[in-house]
């Protein structure tokens, strides 16, 4: 018969052994799940905010063709003038020439920029064709294609005519060489009417590698990178000049027959070159899609350190506990005795008992050292999801913490009970100090306004959803409340006292009971942040540098 003491080793090396497999196996499989999750966060995150860049960046071309067609209906004397009269005709093309210019100078990335009147209403070669002189930055007159020379259904030389006619809406255009100008490119086409008849098209075209050099500047992980796609997920830019559809990189969809474009937070798994990759999609307004794409072994190494990390550490535990137990299997006799007699105490209905040992034995240390674990194991979740819903550089909420709480606003308008409002922040002239300063300074401008937005409106409501641009949710709040504090915003950006003097556009909305959705409520905030953007720009009011002297 074996002994008390050998039955108490025994039974220590048989728990030390059922609980390293437990607590280790749930730790792995927890920080697999949780890593698994950062990864597809940290990719979908920074797909989607890069492709809200690039919408931003392609919005402001949209904007400008748009007041240039705005502009050129609204200078319109009559429709018969115009069709009759060559020389008012001329004059007004002059005219729409010279505001278009200023225009196209204001819009980055823009290297030509036109208006083509109807050759079914005017002559085939009416209009004007300013482009960009690549040598002197200037842009000057260009010749214009002749209609009369071409079939209607000639896209390669009219399709930038007739695409934007026929659609009877402003389009983008898929990126194509344009063999006049020696230049690969990208076109946004609007036509214009004046009551209910064409008048022609406005339109700019954008130097493509302003567009690439921002997808070359994506990277993620150690060598991940970003490509853009068309709608049919065909590569339309590739920094190795790849022309392959993504399906023909073997995307397996684990059943699925589509690729979900439309933001989903999911990532794909791939092998190009016999190297297994994921990917992450995101739509862009032009009809693209935003592709960001690392390899696994990448994405997946501190998932692998993790779990190394947690064997070694339960290795080492279970080794230290054996050693342990077998020197002091001794000092358990005593305790055990004790808690015998306290039991028949207990038994015996005295309920006072006390226990005197205060031994450090194997079950307590196990059990501290297990509690430990525990602990570690909570910090580095905590970490993760400070990763996941925190901004790095401004300490405010990220895009993801945006998105998740958009949709709690999404369900209690479902439910009836919305109550809130929201307010969308722009920096003015960002752009301007990184060029001019370093993105040092830039940075700086940026948490500054974050800093006062946060003071203001309170941090937990503050969240960044772009390089510049933040919004806010107050929930049960009126409009006019939030509008007090949009006030209160504006003062202390005015009184900033800091290496830079930050100014930014900020427009407010609250809900109505009239609204269907969160979309309705963004948009009219969206709308008079732009509003005033506008007005912001015309008074010359934009962020700039007071001090060149960077806090450490």
């Amino acid at each position: 018969m074996r002994s008390i003491q050998t039955k108490i080793i025994l039974l220590i090396l048989l728990g030390i052994v059922v609980a390293s497999l437990v607590i280790g196996g749930a730790g792995i499989i927890n920080s697999q799940i949780a890593i698994d999750n950062d990864s597809v966060q940290i990719m979908n995150l920074l797909c989607g905010e890069k492709a809200q860049e690039l919408n931003s960046t392609l919005g402001r071309i949209e904007q400008s063709v748009e007041i240039l067609g705005e502009y050129s209906v609204a200078n319109i004397e009559s429709y018969d003038r115009l069709v009759n009269d060559t020389a008012y005709r001329s004059e007004y093309n002059t005219f729409i020439a010279n505001f278009g210019m200023t225009a196209v100078e204001k819009t980055d990335g823009a290297i030509a920029v036109y208006l083509r009147f109807s050759p079914d209403k005017f002559s085939s070669c009416e209009g004007f064709f300013q482009v960009k002189n690549m040598d002197t930055g200037e842009f000057e007159p260009y010749e214009l294609t002749d209609f009369s020379k071409y079939e209607p259904d000639d896209v390669e030389h009219l399709g930038w005519y007739y695409i934007p006619v026929n659609a009877g809406k402003a389009v983008w255009l898929a990126p194509y060489y344009n063999k006049n100008v020696d230049i690969y490119m990208i076109s946004y086409v609007e036509p214009i009417y004046y009551q209910n008849e064409i008048i022609g098209v406005v339109g700019m075209d954008i130097d493509f590698e302003y567009i690439s050099a921002f997808i070359d500047s994506i990277t993620v992980y150690d060598t991940g990178y970003a490509f853009l796609t068309d709608s049919e997920l065909n590569i339309v830019y590739h920094k190795d000049g790849t022309e392959l559809s993504v399906r023909d990189l073997s995307v397996e969809l684990e059943g699925e027959d589509e690729v979900d474009i439309t933001g989903a937070d999911k990532l794909y798994d791939y092998n190009w070159n016999g190297k297994e990759k994921r990917l992450s999609l995101r739509p862009l307004n032009n009809g693209m899609c935003l592709a960001v794409t690392a390899p696994v072994h990448e994405i997946d190494s501190g998932k692998r350190w993790l779990i190394n990390q947690i064997i070694c550490f339960v290795f080492g535990i279970s080794v230290v506990f054996i050693l342990v137990s077998a020197a002091i299997a001794r000092s358990l006799v005593k305790p055990l005795r004790e808690l015998n007699e306290a039991a028949k105490e207990i038994a015996g209905g005295n309920l006072d008992v006390k226990l005197t040992a205060k031994s450090k034995d194997e079950i307590g240390t196990l059990t501290e050292s297990f509690r430990e674990t525990a602990d570690k194991l909570k910090e580095q979740m905590d970490y993760i999801n400070s990763l996941a819903y925190t901004d790095s550089l401004t300490g405010v909420n990220n895009n993801t913490a945006y998105r998740r709480d958009v949709a709690k606003l999404r369900g209690n308008i479902s439910d009836g009970s919305a109550c809130f409002a929201v307010a969308v922040i722009d920096v003015n002239g960002l752009k301007q100090i990184n060029d001019s300063y370093g993105h040092e300074y830039g940075n700086i401008l940026i948490s500054d306004t974050a800093a006062t937005a946060a003071n203001v409106f309170g941090k937990e409501n503050v969240y960044r959803i772009g390089g510049d641009e933040f919004a806010v949710l107050m929930k049960n709040a009126t409009a006019e409340k939030c509008r007090e504090l949009a006030e209160q915003f504006r003062e202390e950006l005015r009184t900033g006292g800091g290496a830079v003097l930050a100014a930014a556009a900020i427009g407010v909305s609250g809900f109505r009971p009239t609204d269907g959705n969160y979309e309705e409520v963004f948009r009219r905030a969206d709308e008079e942040m732009y509003r005033v953007k506008s007005e912001m720009k015309m008074n010359n009011e934009c962020s700039r540098v007071v001090s060149e002297e960077v806090p450490l």
